[in-house]
């Protein structure tokens, strides 16, 4: 189904997508429109891909029953038009916040400073490199 369909027939609707320009507000006051009175927008994925202003007027206006937010365009300041909303849970986006994950990702940036400073069994092959491009342009 396209993107105006799902709108249409979702009774939830859970955004999971990452953030680049081209989704900016992709659930913006016509996707909304779109959506059933009766229905729910769920965003964990990343502020900037739902108007935060359209959604408040949407949920202020009963053309949107609920709405849940671990992700907000401006973080970490939040329109005061969301708040005011009595039909929306607002939550930090804390999911990694576990001892056990956040001593992966510790775990996980000492392989890849360890590797790119040329030492350890990936030494110049950072495992996870934000830029690849570049480590293939000096050729590692």
């Amino acid at each position: 189904m396209d993107k105006d369909e799902l709108f249409a027939a979702s009774d939830h609707l859970v955004l999971t997508p990452p953030y680049n320009p081209g989704n900016h507000h992709a659930v913006g006051a016509a996707e909304l429109a779109r959506m059933k009175a009766s229905a729910t927008l769920i965003n964990v994925a990343r502020g900037g891909i739902v108007d935060d202003a359209a959604l408040a007027d949407a949920l202020a206006n009963g053309r949107l029953a609920a709405a849940g937010l671990d992700v907000y365009e401006n973080e970490p300041n939040l329109p005061p038009a969301l708040l005011a909303c009595r039909n929306i849970v607002l939550t930090p986006h804390i999911a990694s916040a576990s001892t056990a994950t956040r001593r992966a990702m510790v775990a996980l940036a000492v392989d890849n400073l360890v590797a790119a400073l040329g030492a350890g069994p990936l030494a110049g092959r950072p495992p996870n490199p934000i830029n690849a491009d570049a480590l293939l342009a000096r050729g590692a």
